[in-house]
């Protein structure tokens, strides 16, 4: 199996797009990138919107790839919005070479929030007479030649009962190596889904970890579930590699606030690694910078006129 980081926290944007390939599956996991439209009550720096740009070039290759693409969830940065947007790099049609002849994976709407149900329609709207096969993932396993594909059950965007919505996650087995995909579990804080990846047992789990900075979202009591659930599945025996992605990585000192994760892997023998680190790269955290970058390199005095109109939610 070959898998490859595309877009994340630790390459400068919102995203956790990875290419995965097999002897008979090419897929591009949750095919988004977004920006904070708002962080420290500033909007994105010209870097973020650089990067973008730059990682959207990136997706494009490895969607011409791919054959199939999976969307765990409406939050946009996980899949590709068919229309233009600054903090998306995207143009009116640009959904159009990510779903066009594809077969894609969707999280079924039927337990979504307000706002994700309203994205999936524009979304199915857009792609139902251009995607090659739509099917709706949740709790299906695939056969796929050798390949075996596995999608959870839908899971919380969080703790049980969560407001911020719901997620599938998806475990790629050929045999070789098994890896398991599961994006904003937030830790995990929900016990069904350390249930899930202990059911799993990958050797390599990719995980939207803990959101430290979302503290008028989850309390501590929440951001400790999301503690102890990832302690529980890093304690499990089978990991070899932990991939931290995503809300965690949204503070720079996401290392200090997962220091006892990152001693239970040590002593477990579970190798912790980013994107960046993936790459051979320097982890980039443009966001958590946002506030410095707009003091150290601040913009053109009209830069702030590019949102003026185009402000959208946070996910």
């Amino acid at each position: 199996m070959r898998f490859v980081p595309i877009a994340e926290e630790s390459l400068g944007v919102r995203s956790v797009a990875m290419y995965v390939e097999t002897h008979d599956l090419r897929i591009l996991l949750d095919p988004g990138i977004s920006l904070a439209p708002r962080r420290f009550g500033l909007p994105p720096h010209p870097r973020e919107i650089s990067r973008v740009l730059e990682l959207r070039r990136v997706l494009d290759h490895y969607l011409s790839l791919s054959t199939h693409v999976f969307i765990s969830h409406y939050h946009r940065d996980h899949f590709t919005v068919p229309y233009e947007s600054i903090y998306m790099g995207t143009g009116s049609d640009t959904y159009v070479n990510v779903y066009r002849g594809k077969v894609v994976l969707l999280k079924d709407p039927k337990d979504l929030n307000y706002s994700q149900r309203r994205r999936y329609y524009g979304l199915l709207k857009a792609i139902r007479s251009i995607a090659r096969e739509i099917i709706y993932a949740d709790g299906k396993t695939l056969e796929i030649g050798s390949t075996r594909v596995v999608l959870s059950r839908s899971l919380p965007h969080g703790p049980e009962n969560s407001r911020t919505g719901r997620v599938v996650s998806i475990a790629i087995d050929d045999g070789d190596l098994k890896l398991l995909f599961m994006p904003d579990v937030q830790g995990p804080m929900y016990q069904g889904a350390v249930d899930h990846a202990n059911s799993i047992k990958p050797d390599v789990l990719v995980i939207g970890g803990p959101p430290f900075y979302l503290s008028h979202v989850f309390s501590e009591e929440d951001i400790e579930l999301g503690i102890k659930g990832l302690a529980k599945i890093v304690g499990g025996g089978y990991l070899e590699k932990l991939i931290i992605t995503h809300h965690t990585l949204r503070i720079l000192e996401w290392r200090e606030k997962l220091s006892e994760i990152l001693s239970l892997a040590s002593r477990k023998g579970v190798v912790v690694e980013t994107y960046a680190d993936l790459l051979g790269r320097s982890e980039d955290l443009l966001e958590a910078r946002r506030k410095e970058l707009f003091e150290t390199e601040p913009p053109p005095e009209d830069y702030l006129e590019l949102f003026r109109g185009s402000r959208e939610d946070e996910d």
